[in-house]
């Protein structure tokens, strides 16, 4: 009897191992399978890892690329900051010069037998003071080219209308027209001219001409510095 149990007993033990190794060797399959997939996992993501890595390398090399551009266009913008302030000191130092009147009288100048200063006192503009309103004579400051224009009027009937530019004392240019004009007639001149300090700068009233003005400021003296030598 006991003889036969034990007999029993190592038969079930015998089953039971081979059960065990044919469990054990229907799992291997599956392992391997899930290996291959975690190799093929890894593969992949070295090779993302090696992309990133690419990218980022070149995105790198494009940001060094974009700091030395920067710092060339600060270096640009100071260079230009620096010639902006030169200018501005520059031009603050430069003098401003510009005038510009009207002969504000109302009715007729002339004819008068000799020739007559026209002191042009309705003044609009006058930046640095160089004009002289009561006398009629610009005088320059400085040295430089300077530009100065002039419209007159006339409505006599029988007389001429006429004046001239006068550089210290010396005609420059003219404007006029002759007798018989029954209507307002206009007549206008300018010249750019190269002054010294002190030069004085006129209008003068023809001898036997007119010049009309009126409520209107129908004959004008204008005149300005372009730039300084």
């Amino acid at each position: 009897m006991k003889v036969s149990i034990a007999l029993l007993m190592l038969c079930c033990l015998s089953l039971t191992d081979g059960q065990t190794d044919v469990q054990e060797e229907n799992n291997l399959p599956n392992i391997w399978e899930e290996v291959r997939d975690i190799r093929d996992m890894m593969v992949e993501l070295r090779v993302k890892l090696e992309m990133v890595m690419n990218d980022n390398s070149k995105m790198a090399e494009q940001i060094l690329d974009l700091k030395k551009e920067n710092a060339g266009l600060n270096e640009h913008m100071k260079v230009s900051e620096t010639q902006l302030e030169a200018l501005k000191k520059k031009s603050a130092e430069q003098p401003k010069v510009a005038f510009s009147a009207d002969l504000g009288i109302r009715g007729n100048e002339g004819p008068k037998t000799t020739e007559i200063t026209l002191a042009f006192n309705n003044v609009f503009t006058n930046i640095g003071n160089n004009y002289n309103s009561t006398t009629g004579f610009f005088t320059a400051p400085v040295k430089g080219v300077y530009f100065f224009r002039f419209t007159i009027c006339g409505i006599q009937i029988y007389q001429s209308m006429g004046a001239n530019l006068y550089k210290n004392g010396q005609n420059i240019v003219s404007v006029g027209q002759w007798l018989y004009h029954n209507q307002h007639r206009y007549a206008s001149n300018g010249a750019v001219l190269q002054l010294e300090v002190g030069d004085v700068i006129c209008m003068k009233l023809l001898p036997g001409y007119t010049i009309y003005d009126s409520p209107g400021n129908l004959s004008t003296f204008s005149g300005f510095l372009i730039y300084p030598l």
